[in-house]
């Protein structure tokens, strides 16, 4: 009997220890469950980046996926530091695609929505709390404010800057005079002696500014700037074409010497319509409802085929197309050289060729014809005596005209 009971005692004490050491295991493996689950969900846990225009651009077909990547800060929080934005708009999206998306209606704080968000230039903090719904960008370094003083301006320019290192205005006009870059609020000024572009240094001297439309870019880092006289150009169906996805900038660009006047001698356009724009873009442009000439409106100009010498006023919102007579476009090339001479003289006329030249002397005896069908002739002055003759030249479209030369 107590061998059994002893048995039996020994067996119930093997049981116990056998459910203690399978409670253990069961935790083990229940921890190890809970541990490969916990590295799953964050391996797979979303991505979440900012685009859009105030970043890197919305995504498209030259660059898909421009998103800049936030730090998944495991709590249901997302967040970069110190990251410049531009002025524009910008959404958060997750795993780089419009799957899920979150925007918003205000800046530089606010609740999710479907909205883009008004971002202003700047450098930022940003948190984006998935917890409560919300985004915040922190301002953490205000951009050096820049603008232009001095003479040469009616009142002090305010320069913008998206990443506070470059700076420019926009065309502005500006009288003969003085200009400094200064930083606005304070006595730093940065200048230089030379003009339209060098490199001003602090407390440097005046610029000095010739009159005229400019815009103007200034490098606060290096210090290196650049007025520029703006383009002007026609574009339309009566020059070389509207701007297309082949060809971007079709525009005829027109001379100047001060950004405001502007004009093109001798041009020959065709039955279409017409507009000027600034520096080979839709940004500034002018159009007018008559011809040829008139005053700036949006509208395109009705043009009328012909050849013409152009102005533009930007000052007199203004533009005339004054039409040239045929002997003035046939001969608008022509010259004769050299002369007086002792040898020969040379007669160009690129545009229309020279059909025929007949020298005569001063009482209308003809002593010499050649016929050299093309752009260019002579004509020998070896054999002649010394004194004035004139020169009939034919143009192969049947106009002509006689100029006088003298042989030495």
């Amino acid at each position: 009997m107590l061998y059994i009971e002893n048995s039996h005692f020994l067996f119930f004490k093997f049981f116990l220890t056998f459910i203690t050491y399978l409670k253990v295991i069961i935790m083990k493996k229940s921890l190890l469950l809970i541990f490969v689950f916990l590295l799953s969900f964050f391996a797979n846990a979303q991505e979440i980046g900012i685009v859009g225009p105030a970043a890197n651009g919305w995504p498209d077909g030259n660059n898909p996926t421009p998103d800049i990547m936030l730090t998944n800060n495991g709590d249901g929080t997302y967040s970069i530091n110190a990251l410049t934005l531009t002025t524009g708009a910008a959404k958060f999206r997750e795993d780089q695609q419009w799957t899920t998306s979150y925007g918003g209606d205000t800046f530089p704080t606010g609740s999710i929505t479907n909205g883009d968000i008004p971002v202003q230039a700047g450098v930022y903090d940003i948190l984006l709390d998935l917890n409560n719904n919300t985004y915040t960008f922190t301002d953490v370094s205000t951009f050096t404010e820049i603008e232009l003083t001095g003479s040469a301006l009616s009142a002090p320019l305010m320069m913008s800057t998206i990443d506070g290192v470059n700076y420019e205005v926009s065309v502005n006009e500006f009288l003969d005079g003085d200009i400094l870059f200064q930083v606005t609020g304070s006595s730093d000024t940065y200048g230089s002696a030379n003009f339209p572009s060098g490199t001003a240094t602090l407390g440097g001297g005046d610029i000095p500014v010739q009159a005229g439309f400019y815009s103007v870019i200034f490098n606060f880092n290096t210090g290196d700037y650049l007025f520029s006289i703006p383009d002007v150009g026609m574009v339309g169906t009566a020059a070389n074409g509207w701007p297309s996805d082949t060809d971007p900038t079709p525009d005829i660009l027109m001379n100047t010497t001060d950004g405001d006047t502007y004009t093109l001698d001798g041009q020959t356009l065709s039955d279409g319509q017409l507009k000027f724009r600034q520096n080979q873009n839709w940004n500034v442009n002018w159009g007018g409802d008559t011809f040829p000439a008139g005053s700036f409106t949006g509208n395109d100009i009705n043009v009328t085929a012909g050849t013409y010498d152009i102005t533009f006023s930007r000052t007199g919102q203004s533009y005339s197309f004054t039409s040239l007579s045929l002997d003035e476009v046939s001969f608008e090339n022509f010259k004769v050289y050299p002369n007086p001479t002792s040898n020969s003289w040379h007669f160009e006329n690129f545009g229309t060729a020279i059909e025929e030249i007949v020298l005569v002397d001063i009482n209308g005896k003809t002593i010499l014809k050649v016929q050299p069908n093309d752009t260019i002739g002579s004509l020998s002055a070896d054999e002649l005596s010394r004194g004035i003759y004139l020169a009939n030249v034919k143009l192969t479209n049947g106009l002509s005209k006689t100029v006088k030369i003298v042989k030495l």
